[in-house]
């Protein structure tokens, strides 16, 4: 449970590792768009699969949500 948390933490960090990137790539040479979107595209796929890893750990049970105010 604590390694699938870890896990969501570091995927988490990459994913705004990526925004980042792409952000200095836009900011260094705006006319070589190939890279901003490569990085764009990145932070899009790392995004989905962490979506799709929190919905399987909680059917799973491995991560548990809780309700606001209970």
């Amino acid at each position: 449970m604590l390694l699938f948390k870890l896990l969501i933490v570091i995927l988490l960090i990459f994913i705004v590792g990526s925004l980042f990137t792409a952000l200095y790539y836009l900011i260094k040479s705006p006319d070589n768009s190939a890279t901003v979107v490569k990085s764009l595209s990145l932070r899009i796929g790392l995004s989905l699969f962490l979506i799709i890893m929190i919905f399987v750990g909680s059917k799973l049970g491995i991560i548990e949500p809780h309700g606001f105010g209970q």
